[in-house]
């Protein structure tokens, strides 16, 4: 016989608290505003940089970062080298979407 366990879940300990846990923040529009601008500049590795940068993302960081030193040192954006950024597009664009409220001025600004 299989005994059933009983779960029991953060929003049932604490009602009240349990969805500021789970509520997004907003990105300082500061920050959503220089996205603009690298974007604007054709500047589109940086943008995601930054954009990992403010939620901490170290490993998308690090990926954006190497994507920079390649394009320094080719002098262009290489197209395997491009396809692969698009390739980390949507893990940067979910967990964004998942942070922030404002996620639809975040996109528009890409």
């Amino acid at each position: 016989m299989v005994k059933k366990q009983n779960i029991i879940k953060l929003k049932d300990l604490y009602p009240n608290q349990a969805s500021f846990l789970m509520e997004a923040r907003e990105l300082d529009p500061k920050a959503v505003n220089y996205i603009k601008q690298l974007t604007a500049r054709n500047n589109h590795t940086m943008a995601r940089y930054q954009l990992a940068l403010q939620m901490k993302n170290k490993r998308l960081m690090k990926l954006y970062s190497s994507i920079i030193d390649i394009q320094d040192a080719y002098g262009s954006l290489p197209m395997d080298v491009s396809n692969f950024r698009m390739s980390l597009e949507k893990e940067l664009m979910s967990q964004a979407k998942r942070m922030y409220s404002n996620y639809d001025e975040i996109s528009k600004a890409f």
